[in-house]
Parts: C-alpha cells; structure tokens; sequence
C-alpha cells in the first residue's frame, strides 16, 4: 500500500512525531471485503506515556485518519453530512458493522479489530485529522463522541 503524501499527511506525521514524540506507522493496510483499506496513521510514546489534543485530552495510543478535501468542501460542510450517516450507523457499537459503508474508513469494524490486535488492547482512541468540519455538526456531536466512543475531531489549524 503506497503511503500518502499529501500536505495534511505530512503537517500530522511532523505533528504526532516532533511535538508529541510519538513512533508513527503509516498506510498500515486493513483487509476488507473485496479489497484493502488503510489505517493512515498509528502512532504513540515509545514510553506510552500519555501526549495530548489541543483541548488537553490526554492520549495514549491512537488510530488517525485524514482527509484533505478542501476543493470540493472548503468549509466542511460534507464531512459534517457524512459524519452525521456513520454516527448514526455506529448505534452503541464502537465501530460500523462490516455489512454498512463507512464515509470514515476508521471507524469500520476492520480498523477497529485491526487495530486492537496491533496494540493489543482495545484502549485506544480514533483521531479524524480534517481541513474544515461543519460548526454546527462538531459542536452538536464531537463531544458525544469524544466522551462516549473517545473519537475525537481535529482541523488543520489545531495541529
């Protein structure tokens, strides 16, 4: 799987790496249905010991994915559309079951299973690393989800 190298991928590998001093692996593939995913990023301390979000939240290990797609939504009004679908889809599971279609790849059941057998743990959080996300949807249902699934939403400009 050929890692990305677009400018956001590049801002959250320097991000994650040199002010957090997280070990990093990228384009770690995931078998799906018919074909391959990827996770974008995986990364923690050597140390485990807890980095955190610009709002404080301390993370420990954590899957992230990105998405850069500011020439077709420059304000994020479609990630918040999309992200509204897969919130609905995720029900009280901690991932969207295979038989759904996730806009989100991270939060498939395959990242998820994936990445508990590479940390060994299920005590790990899910970043989204995007340009812009709708106001109204981040501030209606990205605290839900970062208090009950720990998904947490980052723009650009945060990082």
């Amino acid at each position: 799987m050929a890692i990305r190298s677009n400018a956001l991928s590049e801002m959250t590998r320097f991000w994650l790496q040199a002010r957090h001093g997280c070990v990093v692996s990228e384009a770690v593939p995931v078998k799906v249905p018919y074909n391959y995913s990827d996770i974008d990023f995986l990364a923690l301390r050597p140390d485990l010991t807890p980095w955190t979000l610009p709002d404080g939240t301390p993370i420990t290990r954590a899957i992230i994915e990105t998405k850069d797609e500011h020439d077709f939504d420059p304000k994020g009004m479609d990630f918040g559309r999309r992200l509204k679908e897969d919130v609905q889809a995720l029900s009280d599971a901690l991932y969207i079951s295979k038989p759904k279609l996730a806009h989100f790849s991270l939060l498939r059941q395959e990242h998820y299973e994936l990445a508990t057998r590479i940390f060994g743990t299920a005590d790990f959080d899910r970043l989204f690393i995007v340009h812009a996300l709708d106001p109204d949807v981040r501030n209606e249902i990205c605290p839900i989800l970062a208090k009950t699934k720990r998904i947490y939403w980052l723009t650009v400009h945060e990082i």
